[in-house]
């Protein structure tokens, strides 16, 4: 009996496998269907259909932000440009999602001819321009280029941890071409000079030596997966230490040592004093954004920090280069071990701890809301914060070690959280999702909630109403008719799209005793989602929320 031909399309999803998914996202269209049935045949990945591509896209983010490599499927143009805005979400924000479009056939786009999901003017290649910005890489495969554009595209994506894009039609999906014979990280490159590492630690332990330090982190420790080397460089050492709301629970917030979340100028006294008044400020991936930093209201002379990115790392004033972050780290720790004089920064006064505002019984309150969630939070909890009341609100609150945090401050775009902790739970089947979203984002992308039924994830949902953008009411318009969103019926959401008692508990909350009932409840229906619609004032913001409406006004 002869052997299956090996095609151009098992190649490609044999490398998306040897990156890291083991599942692909996206909808079916028929310029795709022939080669998604190579990933139903392959025993090395999963299809798992979401309700349209924009889903798809933030499922696929969510995914890649927990195994630093997704993949999604789109069909041509209709397809691939209502996920863009996911695409674009992940190139901003450092998410790594192959996008693989299926292209009309060949023949026929050579042929110059009027297709369906094309502009109707004979040109096939005005969505590969479309999406240049918001990708590293970008291929269209041919028999003559599969393995080494295909290679290359995935790659990049690895790399820079951002999105990449591969157009495949269908017939050439399905041309033979020869298994790989090397391995995708054969080509790793180790960008480092060591000269410049000797120089960066030659200059770091006479600059560090004698000064109160602090220690700042951001998103790209996260995104390039130094959590663990981090936190042994915090356990040897004795050094204050913050993040931004963006890398928000890399380090341990119960920790003594624990400054707090810095926010630019409403900071709280303590952290605002041990990252803005360091004699040396060590920043790890740090980027500032607006939304993280009110307005970029963050007051840190660069003069006296050390900072380390990506590929770089500086020593107040001084560049070195090329260095790659891990490698900058493990420096940085060698010198803050060396024996040299390490100074620790005095925190002025420890964290405060919440001191819940309005009584039990009473209309549940913001201020109470979001410390009342984080209570209730295990180190196995992954938790969504929806660009908005969510995000503002628990930034300022003490998450247990292990949980992490995710939001999207910088792209910002609402609906994204549902899908992406869809992606996320089932990249980590082991850990429990948290979702905290309101009601006006809910309504964008609500449909996916039929795609954790179908997948048997058992989410914590938190439904926010508030009857309305908040944030936009915050910022413009508190009573204006563009705020207001439609008004449903959150308590049969979760049935319309397929939940049962069995494997749904669907709850209500109005009150702090309400709220802590229902995520009691929660917690122990450990084999079904949750879904608790929680009811808070229209006007009723976290306080951070208001600093920062204010800066965008």
């Amino acid at each position: 009996m002869s052997q299956p031909i090996y095609t151009i399309a098992d190649y490609l999803f044999d490398r998306v496998a040897e990156a890291g998914a083991s599942e692909i996202f996206g909808v079916p269209g028929d310029y795709n269907l022939s080669f998604l049935d190579n990933i139903i045949a392959s025993d090395k990945l999963r299809w798992v259909g979401n309700t349209n591509e924009l889903n798809a896209g933030y499922a696929a983010d969510g995914y890649a932000r927990e195994r630093r490599f997704a993949a999604m499927v789109t069909t041509f143009g209709v397809g691939e440009l209502s996920a863009i805005n996911a695409t674009a979400g992940s190139y901003a924000e450092y998410a790594p999602v192959l996008h693989i479009v299926g292209a009309p056939n060949t023949q026929l786009r050579d042929g110059k001819r009027r297709l369906h999901h094309s502009l109707g003017d004979g040109v096939f290649n005005h969505f590969i321009k479309m999406v240049e910005p918001v990708s590293v890489a970008r291929a269209e495969i041919t028999a003559e280029n599969a393995a080494s554009e295909i290679d290359r595209v995935i790659r990049m994506v690895l790399k820079k941890q951002r999105p990449g894009y591969l157009l495949l039609s269908p017939d050439v999906a399905k041309l033979p071409i020869y298994r790989p014979t090397t391995q995708l990280k054969d080509s790793e490159e180790d960008i480092t000079s060591q000269d410049a590492l000797a120089d960066f630690k030659k200059e770091l332990s006479s600059y560090i030596e004698g000064k109160a330090t602090t220690l700042i982190a951001d998103l790209m420790v996260h995104r390039l997966g130094l959590q663990n080397q981090l936190k042994a460089l915090i356990a040897d050492t004795q050094i204050p230490f913050a993040t931004l709301s963006w890398g928000k629970t890399l380090l341990d917030e119960h920790s003594d040592r624990w400054a707090g979340v810095y926010v630019g100028e409403p900071s709280q006294p303590t952290v605002k004093d041990a990252v803005e008044n360091a004699e040396c400020l060590i920043k790890l991936g740090v980027n500032y954004t607006d939304t993280t930093t009110s307005g970029f209201t963050q007051n840190i002379d660069s003069s006296k920090a050390v900072d380390i990115h990506q590929e770089r790392a500086t020593v107040g004033d001084k560049i070195f280069a090329p260095i790659a972050m891990k490698d900058a780290l493990q420096a940085l720790h060698e010198v803050l071990t060396s024996g040299i004089e390490v100074v620790a920064k005095p925190l002025i006064a420890p964290v405060d701890v919440h001191q819940q505002q309005g009584d039990d019984d009473e209309a549940l309150l913001q201020k109470d809301l979001w410390h009342i969630v984080a209570d209730c939070l295990d180190g196995n909890n992954l938790v969504f914060a929806e660009q908005g009341t969510a995000y503002f609100g628990m930034s300022e609150v003490r998450l247990p070690e292990g949980v992490t945090f995710y939001g999207q401050p910088l792209w910002g775009s609402i609906g994204y959280t549902l899908p992406a902790s869809l992606g996320a739970g089932i990249a980590s089947p082991h850990k429990r999702s948290v979702l905290l979203i309101g009601d006006g984002s809910a309504l964008l992308t609500i449909q996916d909630l039929a795609v954790m039924i179908r997948e048997k994830l058992n989410p914590v949902i938190l439904l926010i109403n508030n009857a309305g953008y908040t944030v936009e009411r915050a910022i413009h318009g508190e009573e204006e008719l563009y705020n207001d969103i439609p008004m449903c019926d959150w308590q049969v959401m979760p049935k319309a799209f397929g939940a049962t008692e069995d494997n749904c508990l669907t709850l209500k909350a109005s009150t702090p005793a309400e709220l802590k009932s229902a995520l009691s409840q929660g917690h122990d229906a450990k084999d079904k989602m949750v879904f608790i619609e929680v009811i808070t004032g229209v006007m009723d913001v976290p306080p951070l929320l208001q600093d920062v409406a204010a800066s965008l006004k």
